[in-house]
């Protein structure tokens, strides 16, 4: 049965949970670790051990309009408490038009990161992107967050960015 690319991010999250579940019910010492494929371009796996549990998925699919939209993702929860993921989408146009998107975050003891971008290339060869990202310490309060785009006159990327102490106040990145 056809999926719609914007349920498509589902399958990461269906795994995620799935990744969580185990985690959680599963003790310290058991290990366990689940493959699926379906032959038809869906796959992924969830594994469990003293270290963590993770979970990642795979899916593409030809739409009916003639394009193809392939989506991947993947989660991990760590014994320390840390925890992550990453997806993305990319749907190839039957006119030659390419669009990708994809976000991935990250937090733990340390601190805490988040990043997304996106990139398009109509079908006569035009194109655009972006990229926003942020970061914390979780020692000193101190925050990053920038975005770089890229310049369509000039095709060259365009940077910018900063960083704030814990009370909000800006401060010298380094």
């Amino acid at each position: 049965m056809p999926r719609s690319p914007s349920s498509l991010p589902a399958l990461g999250t269906l795994l995620c949970a799935a990744a969580l579940a185990l985690g959680a019910t599963a003790p310290a010492q058991a290990r366990g670790r689940l493959h699926f494929n379906n032959g038809a371009g869906t796959g992924g796996a969830v594994a469990s051990g003293p270290r963590g549990v993770m979970a990642r998925g795979h899916t593409i699919q030809q739409n009916a309009d003639g394009s193809v939209t392939s989506a991947s993702g993947g989660g991990f929860v760590g014994a320390n408490g840390a925890r992550g993921y990453r997806g993305g989408t990319t749907t190839q146009g039957a006119d030659g038009s390419l669009t990708r998107s994809g976000s991935a975050g990250v937090s733990g003891a340390r601190g805490s990161a988040q990043s997304s971008g996106s990139f398009s290339r109509s079908a006569d060869g035009t194109w655009s992107g972006s990229r926003s990202s942020s970061a914390t310490s979780s020692a000193t309060g101190k925050s990053y967050s920038g975005s770089t785009t890229i310049d369509p006159t000039t095709g060259k990327p365009v940077h910018s960015g900063g960083c704030t102490d814990a009370s909000g106040q800006s401060v010298a990145c380094h």
